[in-house]
């Protein structure tokens, strides 16, 4: 895994790739949902990935770009999730499910490649499609990553522009 700052048409971003392997860009946060709702960010697949096994079973969780979020409710209860770049069969706004982990998808497939995308994810929404109100939740951390160690498989991503914000 190799994880740098690098500049992809134009645009500073962090630079994700990976063969075989999987990492984490940690960041721990303190961001109350009820202020700000929308997770946004820039992210070009430059090389996907590309497997035969079904990206919706555990041997083929792979993606090429990932944000790994961890929510807090105001209980104190943790709910870890990811928001995912989809390769063959996901598409924007499915849900998939390993086990009680979710994975929200903002945008993938192969016709998607080698461009960039703004993303725009109502964190609000999906803390209540999965755990219910989201009134008085926070984001405790944010992660972005790539991952091929599953499926053997290589990717290339940049990340930029990552922010959260009001409605």
């Amino acid at each position: 895994m190799d994880i740098s700052f690098a500049t992809k048409d134009g645009v500073p971003a962090i630079r994700l790739a990976t063969s075989d392997t999987a990492s984490m860009l940690f960041r721990h946060v303190e961001v109350p949902l009820d202020e700000y709702p929308i997770l946004s960010w820039r992210w070009f697949i430059e090389e996907g990935i590309e497997s035969e096994l079904d990206e919706l079973t555990r041997e083929g969780d792979d993606h090429p770009a990932r944000c790994f979020v961890v929510f807090e409710a105001p209980e104190g209860e943790t709910h870890p999730m990811e928001i995912i770049w989809g390769n063959q069969s996901l598409r924007a706004g499915d849900y998939k499910v390993i086990g009680s982990f979710p994975h929200y998808v903002a945008n993938g497939g192969q016709e998607n490649l080698g461009r960039w995308h703004d993303e725009d994810v109502d964190l609000t929404e999906i803390y209540r499609t999965q755990w219910g109100d989201p009134v008085g939740a926070r984001m405790i951390d944010i992660v972005v990553f790539c991952d091929s160690d599953e499926t053997g498989g290589q990717a290339v991503a940049y990340v930029a522009d990552v922010r959260v914000r009001h409605r």
